[in-house]
């Protein structure tokens, strides 16, 4: 290379050099003067774009697989301080479920659905292991009245533009034995179904069952009756946490939770003012309630179901239903059939039969007759109850036969089912709960408490209820009834003052609830005539109060 190229070079690269740092220049003037609105721009179409695309993400699983919502906002539900950027404002904080999108979906609809889909198998069979489902397995549709209208076969059809409203109330009310438990128990069973057609509304519903006082001992702030549907939930779903308040208030306002409470007029009045229907923090949008009252229910609308009785041209074809879905109608010849059916309808005479004392005399009959088939001879069912009374005693016995370590006696059986029954009565004239202690005393004698055992472990006439497990209850009140009716005749016989304090108390109570006391009374007395001897008076004045007229009564003239 010549001198003069060599000395070309050096101004070549000081040339680029000094272009190099123009550029530079110049990029940093061209960066300096950019409005700085185009870099937010870029900034928020950015953000618009990931949220989108997020917000796609969620409705995606929404509609696929929205279990997992539930799971995830649970999962984040704990990470709530997540602080947006300035422009935002200054520390303004959201929990993370909510900058993400997720939160806004946790208790759609669709969720609620999901999660009580996911436990509704675990539900149903805990549903139908209570003692008080599983003894009511068999319902045949009975004649109910819908408001004064007679539905002579009740299906969901006429229920579901009821519980398809945002907030429902069904009355279910009557008389002991008509059948409200067991209808309450269809209804859970329908709201539960996997077939649309036969559900209450067009989701699934999660049944709980309130069939005793409510605990009032519960932590401060918390709701009674909230607690036990809550204590419910856990039990049956079978999570060894309790559901959260919060998820519990939607499940309850969408009516994915169908509370049943049965037994009101039974409850006690502090449980009862629990359940105010027109209190705004009352929760329960779906909402059966079994009565023996026609209750107010604080005046919130509702709509009132009363199981009619079963009418004589009705009772063959009760039975026989019955009888088929136990798979036990094969025992019977046509003639034995109806011969047993015309004795039911004698015995019951001018009140038809409760659908209680039907099943109670089926049960009989199909005692005796697979008492025979053990013995390899056939009788006939002369040995059949005659009367209501006997029918219950009768029961007592049978559930005694079969039970696995047959300890008692039918006489002991009776005698202490009877003080228990009293205890159960004396205070309201109606099946209610007594004292776990005072029923002990009242049976007496040596082993009160394995006799109290076996009627509860083996007969499970009685069950021990309450908080502290401290009440007992009969599990049929026309049976708390007869046997409570049962203890009185023997017990006052002719004492005209013990009589007439008993008519005077219950003076206090409302007839429509004593009704089937009164009415158990008298058939005890009818049943043991010619063994207890009664004041005129007791019949007479029991007559007017149950309207009806008793044939062929023995005078005793008792002063």
């Amino acid at each position: 290379m010549g001198a003069e190229a060599k000395a070309a070079v050096p101004t070549l690269m000081d040339t680029l050099k000094e272009n190099e740092i123009y550029v530079r220049q110049a990029a940093v003037i061209a960066l300096w003067n950019i409005d700085p609105t185009w870099v937010f721009q870029i900034k928020w179409l950015a953000g618009i774009l990931a949220y989108t695309l997020l917000f796609l993400l969620w409705l995606m699983i929404f509609w696929l697989r929205p279990f997992w919502l539930f799971k995830a906002n649970n999962i984040l539900k704990p990470y709530t301080d997540f602080s947006l950027p300035v422009p935002f404002g200054n520390n303004v904080k959201l929990p993370i479920r909510f900058v993400i999108l997720v939160g806004f979906f946790h208790y759609r609809k669709r969720v609620l659905n999901a999660w009580v889909s996911a436990y509704i198998g675990n539900v149903r069979k805990g549903f139908e292991k209570k003692h008080t489902v599983s003894d009511r397995a068999i319902h045949i549709s009975m004649p109910v009245t819908i408001d004064k209208t007679t539905i002579p076969n009740l299906t969901t059809k006429q229920l579901q533009p009821l519980f398809n409203e945002k907030r429902c109330c069904l009355l279910i009310t009557g008389e002991g034995g008509a059948g409200k438990t067991s209808l309450a128990c269809q209804l859970a069973k329908w709201a539960m179904s996997e077939e649309k057609a036969e559900r209450l509304c067009k989701h699934q519903m999660l049944p709980v069952l309130i069939e005793q006082d409510l605990d009032p001992k519960v932590a401060d702030g918390k709701k009674p009756f909230q607690e036990v549907i809550k204590g419910q939930l856990q039990s049956l779903i079978g999570e060894s946490e309790p559901i959260t308040d919060e998820l519990l208030e939607h499940l309850l306002r969408q009516r994915r939770v169908l509370v049943i409470v049965d037994h009101l007029s039974e409850m006690s009045e502090e449980s009862r003012k629990e359940i105010r229907l027109e209190d705004s923090n009352f929760l329960a949008n779906a909402l059966i309630v079994t009565s023996r009252l026609e209750e107010t229910l604080d005046q919130v609308p509702k709509t009132t179901i009363r199981p009619l009785r079963i009418e004589g041209n009705r009772l063959s074809s009760f039975m026989e239903a019955y009888l088929t879905q136990k798979g036990k109608k094969q025992l019977f010849t046509d003639p034995e059939y109806f011969d047993a059916c015309s004795q039911l309808s004698r015995m019951v005479g001018q009140r038809n039969a409760t659908v209680l004392l039907a099943k109670l005399y089926a049960e009989q009959m199909i005692a005796r007759k697979e008492d025979e088939q053990s013995k390899a001879e056939m009788q006939d069912l002369a040995a059949l109850p005659k009367n209501i009374p006997d029918l219950m005693l009768s029961y007592l016995n049978e559930l005694n036969r079969g039970a696995l370590e047959n300890q008692f006696d039918d006489r002991t059986v009776h005698q202490d089912a009877k003080a228990i029954a009293w205890e159960c009565l004396q205070n309201t004239y109606r099946p209610a709960s007594a004292k776990r202690d005072a029923a002990l005393i009242a049976m007496a004698g040596e082993n009160a408490e394995a006799r109290l055992k076996h009627l509860e472990n083996r007969l499970r006439i009685v069950q021990t209820i309450g908080a502290a497990q401290n009440h007992v209850r009969f599990t049929l009140d026309p049976l708390a009834e007869y046997l409570a009716a049962f203890h009185i005749v023997e017990k006052y016989g002719s004492d005209s003052n013990s009589w007439q304090t008993f008519l005077k108390n219950a003076d206090s109570f409302p007839i429509e609830a004593i009704q089937g006391f009164l009415l158990a009374v008298r058939d005890c007395y009818l049943a043991m005539a010619t063994e207890v001897i009664v004041p005129d008076f007791v019949m007479e004045t029991l007559e007017q109060k149950t309207g009806l007229v008793s044939h062929s009564i023995p005078q005793t003239n008792v002063e």
